[in-house]
């Protein structure tokens, strides 16, 4: 990635070579519930939803994360269409700890593979790295996102442990993957010395 995949135009838009985030905001309520109501299945299972998303339950939803101060939502959009394909969060932060979790969606199939996700991750583990101050982030992923697991690892995080039959789903019950990845083990993979503050600039 080049220098402007990690850039800050500011603290509400992080702009990568493929995709840019922005901050989860009422604005796009309509859009946003749109991505969920008409999401390819594959994301359905990738992600382990197991409720159905109502217009006002979303927008109850909306108003509930304006004021927890523990995580931040960004919106995925593609910088081809501008259109909003995904979502990427970082959630339950502990300052004391500074630790904190997250999760990402592609909502539609024929997004996956083709390194949006990839990109959100960087620009989002940048921003819990680099603003909030964090030293852990982890995530969890169900034992048959074999891609998933792969794109993980390669963006730097570690596996941890199972949570054995964590999940059920359809009749059955899988395993839930811990991964992780440190500040410094992301810093030596994605950021240089050199750039850290020239993105500000």
């Amino acid at each position: 990635m080049d220098n402007n995949t990690l850039k800050i135009r500011n603290f509400l838009e992080l702009s990568g070579n493929l995709i840019y985030l922005k901050k989860l905001d009422k604005e796009y309520i309509e859009e946003y519930w749109q991505g969920l109501d008409h999401g390819s299945i594959e994301a359905t299972v990738f992600t382990g939803t197991q409720q159905v998303f109502g217009r006002a339950g979303v927008e109850n939803f909306l108003e509930y994360i304006s004021a927890d101060n523990s995580r931040v939502d960004f919106l995925i959009f593609s910088k081809e269409t501008n259109k909003i394909i995904g979502e990427v969060v970082i959630n339950d932060i502990y300052r004391n700890n500074r630790s904190a979790s997250m999760r990402i969606a592609i909502n539609k199939k024929e997004d996956f593979s083709k390194g949006y996700g990839s990109e959100a991750l960087i620009l989002a583990l940048n921003y819990g790295f680099g603003m909030f101050n964090l030293h852990r982030i982890e995530l969890e992923v169900f034992n048959y996102n074999e891609r998933g697991i792969h794109v993980y690892e390669k963006m730097g995080f570690k596996k941890e442990g199972i949570k054995r039959e964590g999940w059920f789903f359809n009749h059955k019950y899988y395993d839930v993957m811990t991964m992780s990845i440190l500040e410094d083990e992301f810093r030596a993979k994605h950021i240089s010395s050199e750039d850290s503050l020239r993105e500000f600039l």
